[in-house]
């Protein structure tokens, strides 16, 4: 039995999963639009490109979610299929996958798919992939796979701050007084991303190492108990508050399992430049 795990392109994992006989992995790209270029979010996507471009361009700027047959066609690949997605309150991307998977199954019906919306985005995705991976070398069946997922996919959490959301803004991912204010006053916000997949600010803070403390604050609230837990950091073009951020973890967390990771074109272009990103 052979074995498909396919992420959208908001998950950050670019550089592959750690081999497992019979099992391979897809990116399953969105695409950004900056004008009239169109840059595709997969493994060779020119990043600083992208930045250089959103950078200089003041016109209106969207992301494309995957279409239906290339998620079939991912599908299409192996016995048993998972796909894991960003939010399906913000993107268009989960239903295209279901729509690939009705697909997929009218050409070949004895294959097995589990589309798993995160209700997230980013580094939950990656926890959410890595674990898949697990799961399938303990070499459990497809539907234990399939409830093992979903169940620790609801023990996650996504915690971020940011310090720019033009994107988000323009593209309705938020709202836009909250926006336009939290920017003039050189505001950062700490959000996460909220059960029902929404964007949901939680604090707003003057400073980045406050914000930072706000969100490890936060990150002890939510899960206290996280031991020797997992944690993914992803960040746009900010190494030192990545570094500070690390430190304070380690500081509630002794024990955390610490993975940095940079955004790619997606969680980029929404994050924009010192953003940052906490699952755990």
């Amino acid at each position: 039995m052979t074995w498909k795990i396919a992420a959208d392109s908001s998950c950050d994992i670019r550089d592959g999963l750690e081999p497992l006989p019979g099992l391979s992995f897809d990116i399953v790209p969105l695409k950004i639009r900056v004008g009239l270029e169109e840059f595709t979010d997969d493994s060779q996507l020119d990043l600083p490109a992208l930045k250089r471009a959103l950078a200089g361009f003041d016109g209106p700027t969207s992301s494309a979610c995957p279409s239906p047959d290339e998620w079939a066609k991912s599908f299409s690949e192996a016995d048993c299929s998972v796909a894991v997605t960003m939010t399906s309150a913000l993107s268009g991307t989960f239903n295209s996958a279901v729509v690939g998977r009705r697909m997929a199954l009218e050409q070949d019906p004895s294959k097995k798919i589990l589309v798993l919306d995160t209700k997230s985005t980013g580094g939950q995705m990656v926890l959410v992939v890595k674990k898949v991976r697990e799961l399938i070398a303990q070499g459990l069946s497809f539907e234990e796979v399939a409830r093992e997922a979903v169940v620790y996919n609801r023990s996650l959490h996504l915690l971020f701050t940011l310090s720019t959301f033009d994107n988000l803004v323009k593209n309705g991912r938020m709202n836009k007084l909250v926006g336009i204010v939290a920017s003039k006053l050189g505001i950062r916000i700490v959000a996460e991303a909220s059960r029902e997949g929404k964007i949901e600010v939680l604090y707003k803070v003057r400073g980045q190492s406050r914000a930072l403390e706000t969100l490890v604050a936060e990150m002890k609230r939510k899960k206290p108990g996280l031991g020797e837990g997992e944690v993914v950091i992803s960040h746009c073009g900010n190494p030192l508050g990545v570094r500070y951020l690390q430190e304070e973890i380690a500081k509630e967390f002794p024990d955390a399992r610490i993975t940095v990771m940079e955004t790619q074109g997606l969680t980029s272009y929404y994050a924009e430049e010192t953003g940052i990103l906490v699952a755990f």
